[in-house]
């Protein structure tokens, strides 16, 4: 018997705003925000995946603000396991 699985896979372009916005609701303050989200905008390249982003994010925002690191790395993991409608 032979199994078939269907991946889907997408590539999206690099949004500093949305980064930002992220960073925020997980409750880190505007300038923090900013901050890591401009370091991590010169960072990313041509094919860096998400968890680079997230990880480098919350490496970033951890000395600014570790528990705005801790809610960000929470809010990121339920955001990867919620499921797909």
């Amino acid at each position: 018997m032979i199994v078939l699985v269907k991946v889907k896979k997408r590539s999206e372009e690099f949004d500093k705003a949305k980064l930002k916005t992220s960073l925020k609701k997980a409750g880190a303050k505007e300038s923090h925000a900013r901050k890591v989200a401009d370091k991590i905008a010169r960072k990313v390249k041509n094919g860096t995946r998400t968890v680079e982003i997230w990880e480098w994010a919350i490496a970033e925002l951890r000395p600014l603000d570790p528990k705005a690191a801790a809610a960000y790395r929470t809010y990121r993991w339920k955001m990867k396991r919620k499921p797909k409608r």
